[in-house]
Parts: structure tokens; C-alpha cells; sequence
């Protein structure tokens, strides 16, 4: 069975977002999977519905920050000790 297939506006309808937090994420990076056809770009409704789950009990937003790759996490990582 094939996912419905949602545009911008039904994705941000369904979540609560807006149509422009849904672009931004997508030249940004982090946001929900998307699916291109040409010009035209349409979100999978059961992936929207995991993006939201995977941050469902957030209770501050300490909480989600401490969910997301820390960038010093990778610091050093590659350096040798000699």
C-alpha cells in the first residue's frame, strides 16, 4: 500500500506548522523527508506522523536540545596524540 502522499499545505495543516517552517527545513536541513517530483514536493503522511513522535515528551527545550548531535561531540575526533 502506497503512503498518502501530502503537499506543503496539508503537511503544515496536519502538523500545526506553517507552509514557510516546512521550506525552511528543507533548504536548512532537520526537517521532516520529503519526495521531489519535478518542481512539485509532497511529504509521506506516516513520515510526518515519526517526525513528530521522534520528538513527542520534549518537556523543556533543554529536552530537544539534548536530543540533537552536539557539534563538539565530533571535535577531535580525528586527532592523533603523538
Amino acid at each position: 500500500m502506497v503512503d498518502r502522499l501530502l503537499t506543503e499545505k496539508e503537511a503544515a495543516k496536519l502538523t500545526g506548522l506553517s507552509v514557510y517552517w516546512f521550506q525552511r527545513k528543507r533548504w536548512e536541513g532537520g526537517g521532516p523527508p520529503f519526495v521531489k517530483f519535478d518542481r512539485a514536493v509532497r511529504y509521506r503522511e506516516a513520515d510526518l506522523v515519526a517526525y513528530i513522535d521522534a520528538r513527542a515528551g520534549n518537556r523543556s527545550t533543554s529536552d530537544a536540545q539534548a536530543k540533537a548531535p552536539s557539534a563538539s561531540a565530533d571535535h577531535g575526533a580525528g586527532a592523533q596524540s603523538r
